[in-house]
């Protein structure tokens, strides 16, 4: 027994009028409407981005200043991929100094993990005790850290090394 029928159908028969309008090659394609409003809009943006771009390097220059950074551009890529942590480190760089002494070094690190992942060190060189430089690391983490961590989005890390 077969249980298809030879012609199916939707069961609705168009009549040949009632077929709906096929495209017609004469329509006119839309066109945006060029106004001076979106020009202008489009000139702010990149404004804004010029200026960003250029406080983005002036930050990174200062950071250089006051952190010793390794030859390669490893640090450099690194905090221009997370644009808030050159910020922060200059925010941080007071507390530092005043946790650790003027005449402390700071170096900046960002290796890269056997997953592939990479986070920035901030490295105090310390010349004392491991027991100092510890109880040091902890008032600076008491004192200014914990409060600020949350902007670092866990890619930095404040750590110390006897030199």
């Amino acid at each position: 027994m077969n249980a298809y029928q030879q012609v199916q159908s939707s069961g609705i028969l168009w009549a040949a009028s009632a077929q709906p309008p096929k495209y017609q090659a004469c329509q006119e394609r839309p066109t945006r409407p060029q106004t001076r409003e979106g020009a202008t809009l489009f000139e702010s943006r990149e404004a804004q981005m010029a200026e960003s771009a250029a406080r983005h390097e002036g930050a990174l220059a200062e950071v250089r200043k006051h952190y010793a950074l390794p030859a390669d551009s490893s640090v450099r890529d690194f905090l221009t991929e997370h644009r808030a942590l050159p910020y922060l480190l200059l925010e941080a760089l007071p507390q530092l100094k005043a946790t650790f002494g003027a005449s402390t070094i700071f170096s900046l690190r960002a290796p890269t993990d056997d997953d592939g992942s990479r986070t920035l060190y901030a490295v105090v060189m310390w010349p004392g005790k491991s027991r100092d430089v510890r109880q040091a690391l902890a008032r600076f983490d008491d004192s200014w850290w914990i409060a600020h961590s949350g902007q670092a989005s866990g890619y930095l890390t404040f750590t110390y090394e006897l030199t």
